[in-house]
């Protein structure tokens, strides 16, 4: 089932320990897409590890920053904790792109992502073009890259505000560019950086996996035996953070989480911290800090992207649960892989607590502890 191989491996992982090939679900763009098993996004790992696969890939942005000043902007969803990483590993300021719907006088840009479910994304900032003052080196931060299309439409859009002779970088754990696309970036001054260099092959992300797909598993009736945590604020990176402001919120968000959930860890060995869509990092974070302390737990979030579940043999999507957001109730999400657990921990920032929302969750969850903890935002 994973035909996809690289060329090059800096990552510390093997091939098949990092990545699988799954099947989009309804996109004639691009049938299939790179699942990263290392990640913390669709399958459940552990914290330790995706912090680890990130470290490495900001160890490679340092060196090329040297002493530059420098801003990382994250793309959504699937790249949002990769790119706080980065920006942490940097001591820089923070923001990433988003498909939420933000007031308009915070909009800096829109573009689009071409091959994405939800291609349209926006950035955003509270600080209008000054968080651009004084920064000499931009970072993009995504999963993979294939075309690069979608860092070069961002540079598009950043023109009036960046200021003249400001360099771009574009980072990914995988790419997957071929050389034509590369020379793009060559002409557009674009420096690529990455742990996993794959030939790109159209063959095989487009190619029929002959599947059988698995039913989703849908909430038949809100289960409300769950627990609610509300936390501080925390800095929103849709809207830009300042210099390591994100890291710093984050590891506090994850110590007075810990504080509210020691007493029901005692007697919880195995814990699934899952994000909600584009909060991941906090989620990380917190799941890090339990993995600290001697817990077993894994990290993932949930997304919009539909991906197929299949039971086929090294298959990396093995189960999908359907929710509805805690953004948008309207709109669908998934959750894959879930873990069976103690606890299952939801982090989640979105502005508004639907009490119904928790409990289809809860009512699909593999724990008999369930907690809900709320980060609130200063928007």
């Amino acid at each position: 089932m994973n035909s996809f191989k690289s060329l090059t491996n800096n990552s510390g992982f093997s091939d098949d320990e990092l990545f699988s090939i799954a099947e989009r679900e309804n996109n004639s763009k691009r049938k299939n897409l790179i699942v990263n098993r290392r990640q913390a996004k669709h399958v459940p790992c552990a914290p330790s590890e995706a912090l680890a696969l990130f470290a490495r890939l900001g160890d490679k942005i340092k060196e090329a920053a040297g002493d530059r000043k420098c801003l990382v902007i994250g793309f959504a969803e699937t790249a949002t904790a990769i790119g706080a990483a980065a920006a942490a590993a940097l001591g820089c300021g923070y923001a990433h792109t988003t498909r939420e719907n933000l007031p308009q006088k915070y909009l800096l840009s829109d573009f689009r992502e071409e091959h994405s479910h939800a291609a349209e994304q926006y950035l955003f900032s509270f600080n209008g073009k000054d968080i651009f003052k004084d920064v000499s080196f931009i970072v993009f931060v995504d999963d993979e890259l294939t075309t690069g299309k979608t860092v070069l439409g961002c540079i598009r859009a950043l023109r009036p505000y960046v200021n003249e002779g400001c360099a771009f970088c574009a980072a990914s754990l995988i790419n997957g560019m071929s050389e034509e696309n590369l020379g793009s970036f060559d002409a557009a001054g674009v420096v690529p950086l990455y742990l996993v260099k794959t030939d790109g092959s159209e063959r095989v992300l487009n190619e029929d996996m002959h599947i059988t797909p698995l039913p989703d598993m849908i909430p038949e009736a809100p289960d409300y035996d769950y627990r609610v945590i509300d936390l501080p604020l925390l800095p929103d990176p849709r809207l830009g953070c300042g210099e390591n402001e994100y890291e710093r919120a984050c590891a506090e968000f994850s110590r007075a989480a810990y504080e509210r959930l020691r007493k029901d860890l005692e007697h919880c060995p195995t814990v699934d911290v899952i994000g909600t869509e584009e909060c991941m990092y906090p989620a990380v974070k917190l799941a890090a800090l339990l993995e600290e302390k001697g817990i077993e737990v894994r990290t993932h979030s949930t997304t919009r992207s539909p991906i197929v579940p299949s039971e086929a043999d090294g298959y990396p999507l093995n189960s999908r649960c359907r929710l509805s957001s805690f953004y948008q109730r309207d709109r669908k999400t998934f959750i894959y892989n879930l873990y069976p657990c103690s606890m299952t921990v939801v982090v989640t920032d979105a502005p508004h607590f639907d009490r119904e929302t928790a409990g289809e969750f809860a009512s699909l969850m593999l724990s008999e502890e369930k907690v809900f903890i709320r980060a609130g935002k200063n928007r």
